[in-house]
């Protein structure tokens, strides 16, 4: 059932993507067209642009196993031969599958010595049931990813990212879903079971003397993305105050960071990505692995929304912001993933 929610947001709107991709294609044509781009003397990048940049993922997977099929060779790495730095990545990513692109990230931030958390925090804590089980079927090929959690977290942030792995965000039925289509979001709510969060999230933070971690563990890895925002709702209704301020005074740390984007990617799903965005090239320099993870895994579900948010956000559109943070055929790129070349 999550897949379909990808299009649906908290509140029953709808989303929409940015990349701009045929309903149908010719892969012999494209896989022909690539081998002239990378031909003799000098590749013709724009050529790779052109293809890549205007096939959705499943297309683009069509076209590495066929153009092995035609020349016995393996496009991603023919591609790296032709190419450099970061349109080099980028051309890679976007022909890697989004499980395994996930996966791939997941176990560099966790090799070696120290932890890249934020890669944890932004990859786990966005991820639907179905991403989960897919990132951990990708990870496999490295390791276990709840081994590598378990013996690289700790405290109440490895808690909560082992809660997560178990995929078990409730979802809507098919049923639900259509009924909340025709009827609205409310048609689909516990209310009973809302109060009762509310109240049990009060009793848990600001109502008592320390906090009980573990029911903001169990409310933000369990209940579906409808149920949070209702609660989340009623617990400003009835408190005065957010239920992220709740969060963000009774926890700390990674762990604080990990629940605020988990409910955050849930109830301002478009705020969520627009805030990573922003973050990826914020200050000196650009966090360009977050910057194209970001762009390639959402230009096909969301991205045409996350970009009008984030220039409502930021008073300057991501265009230009990109345009702003990179350069050459890398820029150009990304720009064409957004729809805006």
């Amino acid at each position: 059932m999550s897949r379909r929610c990808y299009y649906v947001g908290p509140d029953g709107e709808s989303y929409n993507p940015s990349l701009k991709a045929p309903k149908t294609f010719d892969v012999e044509k494209d896989c022909i067209a690539l081998r002239e781009a990378m031909k003799g003397i000098g590749t013709d990048e724009n050529a790779i642009i052109e293809i890549i940049g205007h096939r959705n993922t499943e297309q683009r997977l069509k076209i590495c196993d066929h153009y092995k099929t035609m020349y016995g060779k393996d496009l991603i790495e023919k591609l790296k031969g032709e190419l450099t730095g970061n349109f080099e990545k980028l051309v890679v990513m976007l022909l890697t599958d989004g499980p395994t692109i996930k996966a791939k990230a997941l176990y560099d931030a966790m090799k070696g010595a120290g932890t890249k958390e934020s890669v944890i925090i932004e990859i786990l804590c966005t991820a639907s049931n179905d991403e989960i089980a897919e990132i951990k079927k990708a990870y496999e090929t490295h390791s276990s990813l709840e081994k590598d959690i378990n013996s690289d977290l700790s405290g109440c942030f490895k808690h909560f990212v082992t809660a997560l792995l178990q995929g078990q965000r409730d979802e809507v039925t098919d049923e639900q879903f259509e009924r909340m289509k025709r009827e609205g979001v409310s048609s689909i709510l516990d209310m009973a079971k809302v109060d009762q969060d509310v109240a049990d999230i009060y009793d848990a933070g600001v109502g008592k003397l320390g906090t009980d971690e573990s029911v903001f563990i169990r409310l933000l890895s369990g209940r579906s993305i409808w149920h949070l925002q209702a609660v989340s709702k009623a617990y400003e209704k009835t408190t005065g105050h957010s239920l992220m301020d709740a969060i963000d005074s009774e926890t700390s740390g990674d762990f604080r960071d990990a629940l605020m984007l988990t409910l955050s990617a849930c109830i301002l799903r478009l705020r969520a990505y627009s805030d990573l965005l922003a973050c990826s090239m914020a200050g000196l320099g650009t966090n360009d692995s977050s910057l194209m993870r970001i762009i390639v895994t959402r230009c096909e579900i969301d991205l045409k929304d996350i970009s009008r948010q984030f220039e409502a956000d930021q008073g300057k559109s991501l265009a230009q912001w990109i345009k702003d943070d990179t350069s050459g055929d890398y820029r150009k790129l990304l720009l064409t993933l957004l729809g805006e070349e």
